[in-house]
């Protein structure tokens, strides 16, 4: 039933997000393409809301603030449906996918599922990661408080202060309705809330990028789907490294709204902007709730693109009132773009990573698509490089637009990998933690639309080449051989083969499972009939005894790494195993925890951590406690200290 239950899940995602998101795009006036597209940041928007909202009016988490927000949503675009000022047809495209186009992106979306499966190899496996930790943990404590708002979900680690005042929590808000509907486990909910923002969010978000960059010819999509799947910097890269579910999940939307205002632009009259406009705007909460360094990603594409029309502007000699009045809009955009630049930074803290390779090397990987040490793509670095002569031979709007994404994109990436300018490094990419890994994810959202032009170009030459054989039907043959060839067969055989390979390393659990080996995990599996469902579980969150609160639904004493500890968990951790029976102080810190069990996963840490709790580290020789289960290393202690 596991593979069934994984399937169910992800069609009770697909339906969370699609189901009110459509309905919102659709009065909106958008069809076809535009409308699927534009339903994902849709409808995570009406969750996250639903999810600020919630608490605020006194109701649990669950479908019922999902659908009180999506009815207010939907009147909200009813009204703005029938404005005078509101052009209803605007949000089409002119032209339709044709058959080709249209397989290619049921084509992507398959591969990406492929690969997914590949990677998490059955589906109650984890992502065996530092961060994972958080995730699969507030998705448990949003069920058992009933808010999973952004304001609430942090206080899982720090409840005694008062806990983060801000936490991205559209992950674990989607994946949390997905185990109340879909009846499934925590592990499999988020895999699933995984397949449907890599697999389907991604290749149809970033392809109506493409579109409305490139056009939408055959070749042109027909590329761009192919390489939306051949890139290892996303999003198999954030699946594989942290694990950075939330920031995949932001980055794999953003195609829509910047696809919005490049459409937007185009348009001559007011009535035609206003709803391209409304959408790009209605999908920021999405966005910036899922992960904020999405919501800065954002902000620099956007930039690239106002800074394009504001130049195009000035160069066409535009009249004194036109120039004044451009310039100071420009000016009070860098004011908000900059002033969002600093609040979003994340502390300095958490800034810490330093440069990984010199710059020479950084600008080698941007020009051979080998980001973050992946193998050279030759077929991505081809096309992207065939797409970049195209666009500065043309000049047009839109291919400078593609252009400036890519120097963007590529920009930051070479700064955090390789700039020794610390302080420098920092002011540019402090916004994501100045960490190579989420710069790299954001190559692939540059690489595809100018690898599309590029691939357009070269189908034109190869057809023009192939008119020389004179039998229409081997040339067609020929021309579908050579695509399949280059845009299917050599990247997923090569450099995506090996990213599938590298992230399926990290979900795998065996023996030697960096998170939870196979011991541990079959040990937690089992608390379900050895722990009460209202007792409390001391351990070292380091060693992945966090993960009992997730997978087993028993409360922990700490579900993160990074707790705020108290005097009651500090006494506990330094003196538990080696206290005397009745000592007073002891026993007052397991009376306020309510701690009644101690799980024991070894001194193997995540990260190949040093950790050690000195309260922890005898309880095989410690009279407070007694064995009541064992598997492998992996022990299970009752707390009798107390009597």
């Amino acid at each position: 039933m596991g593979w069934f239950d994984l399937g169910l899940a992800v069609l009770v995602t697909a339906g969370l997000v699609l189901v009110p998101g459509f309905a919102v795009s659709s009065l909106l006036g958008a069809r076809g393409h535009v409308a699927w597209a534009l339903a994902v940041p849709a409808g995570v928007t009406v969750i996250v809301l639903a999810a600020l909202g919630a608490p605020l009016v006194g109701w649990e988490w669950g479908i019922l603030p999902v659908l009180a927000v999506t009815a207010v949503i939907a009147a909200i675009a009813a009204v703005l449906r029938f404005a005078p000022w509101f052009s209803v047809s605007a949000l089409r495209l002119d032209v339709r996918l044709g058959r080709a186009a249209l397989l290619s992106v049921v084509g992507a979306i398959l591969v990406v599922v492929a690969q997914l499966i590949l990677v998490i190899g059955t589906p109650e496996n984890i992502s065996q990661t530092f961060d994972n930790i958080f995730h699969l943990n507030a998705i448990r404590y949003a069920l058992d408080t009933g808010s999973v708002s952004p304001l609430t979900i942090g206080s899982m680690t720090s409840a005694a202060t008062g806990g983060l005042p801000f936490y991205p929590s559209g992950w674990h808000a989607v994946a949390s309705l997905v185990v109340q509907l879909a009846g499934v486990s925590i592990p499999v909910a988020s895999n699933a809330v995984m397949i449907f923002f890599a697999a389907f969010a991604w290749p149809v978000t970033i392809l109506l990028l493409t579109r409305v960059l490139a056009g939408s010819s055959t070749p042109v999509m027909v590329v761009a789907a192919a390489i939306s799947v051949a890139i290892p910097a996303f999003p198999l890269l954030l699946v594989d490294y942290g694990v950075l579910f939330p920031y995949m999940m932001s980055l794999s939307m953003i195609g829509v709204p910047l696809a919005l205002i490049v459409a937007a632009s185009a348009r001559r009259s007011w009535s035609e902007r206003w709803p391209f406009a409304v959408g790009a705007l209605g999908s920021v909460p999405a966005v910036a709730i899922a992960h904020p360094g999405g919501l800065v990603a954002l902000l620099v594409f956007t930039t690239v693109v106002l800074l394009v029309l504001w130049v195009r502007l000035l160069l066409s000699r535009p009249t004194a009132r036109a120039k004044v009045v451009s310039t100071a809009c420009a000016a009070a955009y860098a004011v908000v773009v900059l002033a969002a630049w600093y609040v979003l930074r994340p502390p300095i803290d958490a800034r810490s990573w330093l440069p990984t390779e010199t710059v020479g090397q950084a600008v080698g990987e941007v020009l051979t698509a080998s980001v973050w040490s992946a193998p050279v793509n030759v077929v991505v670095a081809a096309l992207v490089i065939a797409g970049l002569v195209v666009c500065l031979r043309r000049g047009s709007v839109t291919d400078w637009i593609a252009v400036g994404f890519f120097a963007a994109a590529a920009g930051l990436y070479i700064v955090v990998s390789g700039l020794p300018y610390l302080v420098q490094r920092d002011l540019l990419t402090g916004a994501w933690y100045n960490n190579a890994p989420r710069l790299a994810a954001l190559l692939a959202i540059a690489w595809v639309p100018v690898a599309a032009i590029g691939g357009h170009a070269l189908w034109g030459v190869l057809r023009r080449w192939s008119a020389k054989v004179r039998s229409a039907r081997v040339r067609r043959l020929a021309l579908a051989a050579v695509a399949v060839v280059v845009l299917v067969l050599l990247p997923q055989a090569g450099s995506m083969r090996q990213a599938v390979a590298s992230a399926h390393g990290a979900f795998a659990t065996t023996d030697e499972s960096p998170l939870l080996t196979s011991d541990e995990l079959a040990l937690i599996e089992r608390l379900d009939d050895e722990v009460p469902e209202d007792a409390v579980i001391l351990g070292s969150p380091w060693t992945g005894t966090a993960l009992a609160y997730a997978i087993a639904d028993r409360e922990v004493v700490m579900p993160h790494t990074l707790m705020d500890i108290t005097e009651e968990m500090s006494v506990l951790l330094d003196r538990l195993d080696s206290a005397r029976p009745g000592s007073e102080e002891v026993c007052s810190a397991i009376d306020a925890l309510d701690v009644e069990y101690v799980l024991d996963f070894g001194t193997q840490e995540i990260n190949d951590g040093e950790h050690p709790y000195k309260g922890l580290d005898r309880l095989r020789t410690s009279k407070s406690v007694e064995k009541v289960d064992q598997v492998g290393d992996a022990v299970l202690y009752k707390v009798v200290l107390c009597g």
